[in-house]
């Protein structure tokens, strides 16, 4: 799997959102289960959003409601065998509650 840096924004009705996922490439060399991303949020209007989980060597990741630690996210989207590498940052999107 190639692991692709993003920094993408998108504007959906007034609203902006923003993609950040930023792989540790000097980690990955050490890795050998696979790794997490150094980086892996979206902010809308510039502020918190969701988090993203995922790994560098499994398709399939998650995205769910910002929180503070030890707190339950408001909600939680699954995308099972899809590759956060190459979906559109529109597709993820359509699939959250905005």
């Amino acid at each position: 799997m190639k692991l692709r840096d993003r920094q993408e924004k998108i504007t959906i009705e007034g609203n902006i959102y923003g993609l950040t996922l930023i792989w540790n490439r000097e980690l990955l060399g050490r890795s050998v289960v696979g790794m997490s991303p150094a980086y892996a949020y979206i902010t809308k209007n510039s502020r918190n959003f969701a988090l993203i989980g995922c790994s560098s060597n499994i398709n399939g990741f998650f995205v769910e409601s910002f929180h503070l630690a030890m707190e339950n996210p408001a909600w939680r989207m699954n995308f099972n065998y899809l590759n956060i590498n190459t979906i559109l940052f529109r597709d993820i999107l359509v699939r959250l509650p905005l």
